[in-house]
């Protein structure tokens, strides 16, 4: 099986750095919290304005070297390989915000021990990436990416996050990697 991961809030456990970093440094680009209000919009990669690209820009590369691995991510991932998927790591980070994004990002991946089959960066369109890599399955935090796949014919898996838990959504979640491991297992 061809399976696609996303890294923030489905790999990583983003939301508590981010939101550190904006509690810290919203005053500093904004005012009333703009930038926490719209921390789901930054989570994903939409910059509503100057001022959060900005911010995102001067701390993105910060910010994420301190993000940790979720729990179990790299136990379930090493298992799914050694069966003999494939693991596709599907990021929309990109070079604007963090310079030579492959390299970055595989750098990233290998000092927390990571390992996949296939790196891919910069992928603002996931269902494009995922019909030219034959995903069968997509891991992603994103209710509009898991909707939007799962409307093309492709199986998507939404991984719970702080920002997506109390949202509606038709798509099937897991919310550890031992469960998002008994999924696939199962299907």
């Amino acid at each position: 099986m061809n399976i696609g991961i996303d890294i923030d809030d489905t790999l990583t456990d983003s939301c508590p750095v981010l939101r550190s970093y904006l509690e810290k440094y919203d005053s500093v680009y904004c005012n009333d919290k703009h930038m926490l209000n719209n921390i789901a919009d930054i989570i994903c990669g939409h910059f509503v304005d100057d001022a959060v690209a900005r911010f995102y820009i001067e701390n993105g590369k910060q910010m994420a070297s301190e993000i940790p691995i979720k729990e179990n991510a790299k136990e379930i991932i090493d298992r799914l390989l050694s069966e003999g998927n494939k693991i596709t790591i599907i990021t929309a980070r990109s070079k604007e915000f963090f310079g030579d994004s492959q390299s970055y990002n595989e750098a990233y991946l290998k000092n927390h021990n990571i390992n996949y089959t296939k790196l891919l960066t910069s992928q603002d369109n996931k269902l494009k990436t995922c019909l030219e890599e034959h995903i069968d399955i997509m891991i992603d935090d994103s209710i509009k990416t898991c909707e939007r796949l799962r409307n093309e014919g492709i199986k998507s898996l939404l991984f719970t996050s702080d920002l997506n838990k109390d949202k509606e959504t038709n798509c099937d979640r897991v919310g550890t990697w031992l469960e998002l491991y008994n999924y696939i297992h199962n299907m």
